[in-house]
């Protein structure tokens, strides 16, 4: 496999974007799911599938939503979920053993179990189990796939009763992922291509966006990427810039989220500059904040996939995680 057709065909499956979150909303919404009012909704799952849920949990918590939702990123579920609850199980494979483990124990305590994944035995599961599952393409790559991951999970929460966004903000969504470039990407993986440490800065709802671009990084480009989260990081990860640092650093700034966000990324500008290191700004665009979400999303999955090649590393690679999934066979956790 070579470096230039490993960035080729990624940068190919994010442009796809924009039609994964239509198609897969779209499908989600014709699942047959029982229309409850949950005492709260628990989202299952890891990694570049389990993200969806903190992008649920962003939208549900800007739009003041008044049933609580958690998101759960380990094996098994916490003693408080019950019956009451609706949980969304989340898996591209369908084969993480978190996320089996997680719909395994909130179908044993009664709970309404949703899934989401292009198959393997989550998806057999719960199609023998009778439950209702929003099945998405097969073939890509979990972190190529969210705009697909978001739109189903979206899709089934709302045909179940639990609207968090409009037919409108989804297409709202798809059109500000079409406006994103590869381009706009490889403008800003030049000029953070050489750095020794990455610091991706989001704040209030942006946070989540930080923390994507952080995943991007370390999966495609194989680089240390650090993530601050504010204001949170203002009462602690912001003393590090106390003093200056010899690595050569690659500051990203999310700027945007709310009047207290503006106020401390206008501080940060000064903090990081000061440095004397690159810092990028990226402003999140779109109509709506799934659509900011998503865009700027996207714009850090072209960024990690130039930077890769920036680097000399195939961004399909992950190898190394097999390690883990292995260490789990072994000790008969499946």
């Amino acid at each position: 496999m070579s470096i230039s057709e490993g960035v080729s065909v990624m940068l190919k499956l994010y442009e796809t974007w924009p039609d994964q979150l239509l198609g897969s909303y779209r499908d989600a919404l014709n699942v047959k799911v029982p229309r409850i009012t949950p005492q709260g909704i628990v989202l299952c799952g890891m990694g570049g599938s389990g993200v969806t849920a903190d992008y649920v949990l962003a939208l549900a918590a800007a739009k003041g939503f008044r049933v609580p939702v958690f998101v759960h990123k380990s094996e098994g579920l916490p003693p408080w979920v019950t019956r009451d609850h609706l949980v969304i199980a989340i898996s591209y494979s369908g084969n993480t053993y978190e996320t089996l483990s997680c719909a395994r124990e909130a179908r044993s305590r009664g709970a309404l179990v949703g899934s989401v994944t292009s198959g393997g035995k989550l998806g057999q599961w719960a199609k023998e189990s009778g439950l209702p599952l929003a099945l998405i393409e097969p073939n890509y790559y979990p972190r190529t796939a969210l705009g697909m991951l978001i739109g189903a999970a979206l899709g089934l929460l709302k045909a179940s009763g639990v609207d968090l966004v409009s037919d409108n903000e989804v297409r709202a969504a798809a059109d500000a992922l079409r406006s994103t470039s590869a381009e706009e990407g490889l403008v800003i993986a030049n000029a953070i291509g050489d750095r020794d440490v990455y610091i991706i800065a989001g704040c209030g709802p942006f946070e989540i966006i930080a923390h994507r671009w952080r995943q991007e990084l370390s999966e495609n480009a194989k680089v240390i990427a650090k993530t601050e989260f504010y204001p949170e990081s203002a009462h602690n990860d912001l003393v590090a810039w106390q003093v200056q640092h010899k690595l050569r650093k690659g500051f990203v700034l999310i700027e945007g989220g709310g009047r207290l966000c503006s106020v401390i990324t206008d501080m940060l500008r000064g903090v990081y500059e000061g440095q004397g290191d690159v810092t990028v700004r990226v402003t999140p665009r779109g109509e709506g904040l799934l659509a900011q979400l998503l865009q700027g999303s996207l714009l850090g999955g072209y960024v990690s996939v130039y930077l890769a090649q920036l680097r000399g590393v195939d961004p399909r690679t992950t190898e190394i995680t097999g390690k883990y999934k292995h260490a789990l066979e072994e000790a008969g956790l499946s």
